[in-house]
């Protein structure tokens, strides 16, 4: 059963409470702006209901607040643009939402923020740079919003950083990296639907524990760097839909881990590596629509076990496919 109505306003008055947890329910109206206030609060969490209305400012004004989770409602207008007083806060969960505006700078002032999610809202303009001074950044979640400009170079030297999930926004600055050496744990990094022209950076492989790229759907030229394979962790890596040109770096085979290459719609050219076929771990290879891709396919390919899918359809590439396919993959569709 699930409670519904509004919250009320008396809530405020229960000094003593520190956790509010109303998640999940089917409360209507907007949050009491007096539940900021409340000096012993640390965690308020109103997710999965129906509220409507702003964000209290008092919110990102509470010295004390740890948790501030509001996903999976309708509230509407900005985030509080003046100065946020969160010295405590760890997570800040707004997404799907219909919030508007930009992310603050002031943002920058949350220093042990942890969790960041703002995905599935209308937010727009810049990201701040002050974004660079969360130290503590473990998770950021900002696709499907209205973003603009370039990512910050800083956001990649959050040591403590492990997901960056910037997709389906309007950012069309270069992916760029610092040029000095990189202090970075990023597992995760999608920036794809978007608008980033420019070569994927030949300082990438300061990523080290990186195990998911995604730029497809971008404007990104160049070539794929030759040195790729020094991502040794690397599990999925999806460029498609981008011009990137220039030969399949032998290098891959140096990626043991590897399971998911897409590279469909690209212009890549020249031969397909016989390397590939030491990917012992490789679930799906795509290659389709690169029209100068050419020469045979190596057959080490239809050797991998773990092989769910290969599509090469579109290009030049030319050989036979052995008569003992079936048999050496069992989990091909």
């Amino acid at each position: 059963m699930k409670l519904q109505g509004k919250i009320s306003s008396s809530l405020a008055n229960l000094s003593f409470l520190s956790v509010l947890n109303l998640e999940k329910n089917s409360f209507l109206g907007v949050i009491p702006y007096g539940l900021g206030h409340l000096p012993r609060l640390r965690v308020i969490d109103l997710r999965n209901n129906q509220l409507q209305g702003s964000i209290p400012t008092s919110l990102f004004q509470h010295r004390g607040v740890q948790v501030i989770s509001l996903a999976f409602n309708k509230l509407g207008g900005e985030m509080w643009k003046g100065p946020w007083f969160v010295p405590e806060l760890r997570v800040l969960k707004l997404r799907n939402n219909s919030l508007t505006g930009i992310i603050p700078p002031s943002v920058g002032n949350a220093t042990k923020l942890m969790n960041f999610g703002l995905a599935g809202n209308r937010i727009s303009g810049n990201l701040p740079k002050e974004i660079g001074n969360l130290s503590q950044l473990a998770f950021l979640s900002l696709y499907d919003n209205q973003l603009i400009g370039s990512i910050p170079a800083a956001l990649f030297n959050i040591s403590s950083l492990l997901i960056a999930s910037l997709r389906f926004n309007s950012l069309y600055g270069s992916l760029l990296l610092n040029e000095e050496n990189i202090v970075s744990n990023l597992e995760f990094l999608s920036v794809s639907n978007n608008q980033i022209p420019g070569c994927i950076p030949s300082n990438i492989c300061q990523l080290r524990e990186l195990q998911v790229l995604s730029i497809s759907f971008n404007h990104i030229t160049g070539e794929i760097p030759r040195n790729i394979g020094c991502l040794s962790t690397l599990e999925e890596f999806y460029i498609g839909d981008n011009p990137i040109k220039g030969t399949i770096p032998t290098s891959f085979a140096n990626i043991s881990t590897l399971q998911y290459v897409h590279c469909t719609r690209n212009s890549l050219e020249g031969p397909s590596p016989p390397e590939l076929g030491k990917l012992s771990n490789l679930r799906q290879l795509s290659f389709v629509h690169n029209y100068n891709l050419m020469g045979q396919i190596s057959e080490a390919i239809f050797n991998i076990s773990s092989l769910e899918r290969i599509a090469v359809n579109f290009n030049n590439l030319s050989g036979t496919i052995p008569a003992t396919t079936g048999l050496h993959l069992p989990n091909l569709e």
